[in-house]
């Protein structure tokens, strides 16, 4: 096969608009990425292509996903904390069926779980999922990140960072779980993972679900054999926020 043989057309073409399109020629991207000028033509004449540490390289210097670059996927754009701080603010200004009710702080928004994220959820403070209900008396500070929503997940599911090891070590500091709020007492079942938030604690906390001779008998424990505090606590004095439906570990 002939080295001058343009073997990737489509990301040639991809990277050449790109490049057109933030008037950037082979030398400034070359400048941008530290990629030498010989390597950027080869990929811009479709004699090569990156591998994924150049490909995201020149895919952040062009503000697209590597993805995109690579294959042609269609990229979802996520809008900033700005920009859905400016959403609320011109909800906040306007008469809205989700208005902030008389009691709560001023600035703030009541609003959907989602904040109209289509296909993402909101990863949230343990503290803000403490207070949660059916529309969360938080603001858009409260949200931490943005996850992919898995389909079999409500629009209200959030997700949460594990913090401490009282759940080690099935679930590691900086795991991040997927909570479905859309669940009664009723639907759970001996062994369920559950986010719970009791008496007058300040944050919601997560334990595992012992169910005895019956629905009214649950009880909730640490899944941490060596948990110094191995208090099993009656499901009675706490509050139901959602059952853990999975997970997400982050490696980096």
């Amino acid at each position: 096969m002939s080295e001058l043989e343009v073997k990737h057309p489509d990301f040639a073409k991809r990277l050449n608009e790109l490049m057109s399109e933030r008037n950037l020629d082979r030398n400034a991207l070359s400048n941008k990425t530290g990629i030498s000028y010989e390597m950027i033509r080869r990929y811009s004449e479709g004699f090569a292509k990156p591998r994924s540490k150049g490909l995201k390289s020149i895919s952040d210097a062009l503000g697209t996903s590597s993805g995109y670059l690579d294959y042609g996927e269609a990229t979802v754009e996520i809008p900033t904390v700005s920009d859905l701080k400016s959403k609320i603010n011109t909800m906040q200004s306007s008469t809205s069926p989700n208005g902030a009710e008389l009691n709560d702080p001023e600035g703030t928004q009541r609003v959907p779980v989602d904040y109209g994220m289509d296909g993402y959820i909101p990863v949230i403070s343990w503290v803000a999922a403490g207070s949660f209900s059916d529309v969360m008396p938080v603001t858009i500070d409260d949200v931490i990140e943005w996850i992919p929503r898995p389909q079999s997940l409500s629009k209200r599911a959030f997700g949460l960072i594990i913090q401490g090891r009282s759940m080690w070590p099935e679930f590691k500091p900086d795991d991040i779980i997927y909570v479905e709020p859309e669940i009664t007492p009723w639907d759970l079942k001996d062994g369920d993972l559950v986010v719970i938030h009791c008496n007058d604690d300040k944050q919601a906390t997560f334990k595992q679900l012992i169910i005895g001779d019956g629905p009214e008998d649950m009880y909730l424990k640490p899944l941490n054999p060596e948990w110094p505090d191995q208090k099993i606590i009656p499901m009675g004095e706490c509050t139901l926020v959602g059952i853990v439906d999975s997970k997400v570990t982050k490696y980096r």
